[in-house]
């Protein structure tokens, strides 16, 4: 055996032990990269890049800006899909030559997983040639990448489809008026405009969202909410749902809180919507509403972004001074705060309750745990200390917000 022949069997021999001992994409990669000694990028079919090496190496831009994100966005795509070279072959293995606008040239590997494209393999050439030992040697590294993915249930979300990619772009807000946005939706699974809702995740534990338990809990999530699509983005996972009914998105909620606890989870979600364009603001609200709750409602898992807004309209419009807000809290409730510290008793309290069951005394009581006889007293001592008309709905509507805005300043 000549020296060139025993080199390639040592190197084909390290890249099949990498599926022999359960090693993971980014270590192919790692692998690929260091016996080629060039830079090799894995990306997946949603277009994020789940595997690199080497890449300080990269000298070509625009792939350096995709490598600082994590993901190709859109325009990049659709520039490196209409290369001719990439049109003559989205369906094999085989590697092939693609020049850049910065002269320096990639080795393309496409990922084939049962039949459907799943992502490629990338080497980055500065001035050498392409030779046939690095036709080989990615081709060999991509059937072993292919059959740890296909071993490995971590990787079992490496599908057709462009969902990821069009999801974080409009989180960062890109894209949205590109005038081939709409073309993008249409190729992808989320070419719908009903009942859309975005759930955000965030994790107790510090170490958020390991690789190892991502699958799990989209899995669960994808049996609470079949027609859904997650993404990792930074320490949330942002839960797309589409195609809600009313009756059946409350048996998932339901779902959904065992869910929450069971994984230690906040979920925030937002209001219902149409139109995936407006994705962003939506995704702004499930994240108000785990941030805004989770400091008013500590011991609470699951908010609703309806159940925060009025503090997010607080949130919005204070001044570094929040405390400008208390002029415009209605004067009778702090008349009871101070006449409850001074006294011991419940005024402030009873109030609130009468006024969040909508002045029905049966509810009040049972929600205070009192006599109708006791409530009617005490609405009587509330009367009697602030002058209001409990009857009118304008001083029920001041109430309301009022008793919003000291709890909204006291978590400030």
């Amino acid at each position: 055996m000549d020296s060139q022949t025993e080199l390639r069997y040592r190197q084909s021999n390290r890249l099949l032990r990498l599926l022999l001992d359960n090693h993971t994409v980014e270590e192919v990669v790692e692998t690929i990269s260091y016996l080629m000694e060039k830079p090799v990028l894995f990306i997946d079919i949603n277009f994020s890049i789940r595997g690199m090496s080497r890449t300080d190496e990269i000298t070509d831009p625009s792939w350096n800006f995709a490598i600082s994100k994590g993901f190709c966005s859109h325009e990049f795509i659709f520039e490196i899909v209409n290369i001719e070279e990439v049109k003559r072959f989205p369906k094999e293995r085989t590697p092939y030559v693609v020049g850049l606008e910065s002269d320096s040239k990639v080795l393309v590997s496409p990922v084939i997983i049962r039949g459907k494209y799943a992502g490629a393999m990338v080497m980055f050439f500065e001035n050498s040639e392409v030779t046939n030992q690095h036709l080989e040697l990615l081709l060999l590294a991509n059937e072993v990448l292919t059959e740890i993915i296909l071993k490995i249930p971590m990787y079992k979300y490496i599908r057709g489809n462009m969902n990821e990619g069009i999801l974080m772009d409009l989180i960062e807000g890109r894209d949205k008026e590109n005038a081939d946005f709409k073309s993008w939706v249409l190729e992808s699974e989320l070419n719908t405009s009903n009942n859309l809702c975005v759930l955000v995740s965030e994790q107790d534990d510090d170490n958020l969202y390991q690789e190892v338990i991502k699958d799990s809990l989209r899995d669960d999530l994808y049996h609470v909410f079949p027609k859904s699509h997650a993404i990792f983005y930074g320490n949330q996972m942002v839960v797309l749902c589409t195609d809600l009914e009313k009756e059946k998105t409350d048996k998932g909620i339901n779902r959904l809180k065992n869910f929450i606890e069971k994984h230690a989870l906040r979920i925030g979600m937002s209001d219902f919507f149409q139109g995936i364009e407006n994705f962003q603001n939506y995704y702004f609200q499930a994240g108000a509403a785990i941030r805004i709750g989770a400091t008013i409602h500590e011991q609470k898992r699951f908010f609703y972004y309806g159940d925060y807004k009025f503090f997010h309209l607080l949130e919005k419009v204070t001044s570094d001074d929040g405390n400008k807000l208390r002029d415009f809290v209605q004067s009778g409730l702090l008349t009871l705060e101070k006449y409850d510290r001074q006294h011991q008793s419940e005024l402030f309290y009873t109030l609130n309750m009468l006024i969040e069951k909508g002045c029905n005394y049966k509810e009040t009581c049972e929600a205070l745990h009192i006599h109708r006889n006791t409530l009617s007293y005490r609405i009587d001592r509330i009367k009697a200390l602030t002058q209001l008309d409990l009857t009118a709905p304008k001083v029920q509507f001041d109430l309301a917000y009022s008793f919003r805005i000291l709890e909204f300043l006291k978590y400030q």
